[in-house]
């Protein structure tokens, strides 16, 4: 079955846009603490009311997402090739990841895949079937 681009975009986007407009700064960055301060001081630290483009804080291996004051905290420096990783393991687990590919400026990379396992999806709209295998979407029920 053919997964439907948007609703692709939207998976991605979901857990991709703790990376929007966010600072991101290697763990061993010493910079860190000087920023955390300020965003203390600021009062920024937990989260601004108009602050409404936020994703699911995540920890991984590679990275950990503070959304609520817009901040990642890498294991390694960010490059396409750093990129492709975090979002490789942050995705992994909801596509099958065949390829990505980042670029920034003149800089890309690209990284290949091999697709593992199968996700129940929605006969119908394509959609992912939750735990229960219902469709969020459109209330298919698997049988």
């Amino acid at each position: 079955m053919v997964f439907p681009c948007n609703e692709i975009q939207k998976t991605a986007w979901e857990v991709l846009k703790n990376f929007d407009h966010a600072l991101i700064l290697r763990e061993d960055d010493p910079l860190l603490p000087a920023i955390l301060k300020v965003y203390e001081e600021q009062g920024i630290k937990d989260g601004a009311p108009t602050n409404k483009m936020k994703g699911p804080a995540f920890q991984t291996e590679l990275a950990t997402a503070y959304p609520d004051c817009r901040l990642v905290v890498t294991k390694e420096t960010m490059t396409v090739e750093g990129m492709i990783k975090i979002v490789y393991e942050l995705l992994k687990d909801k596509l099958n990841i065949a390829k990505l590919t980042f670029t920034s400026g003149v800089n890309a990379a690209s990284q290949e895949y091999k697709p593992e396992g199968t996700v129940d999806r929605c006969p119908l709209c394509g959609i992912a079937l939750n735990e229960k295998g219902i469709c969020p979407k459109c209330g298919y029920r698997k049988q």
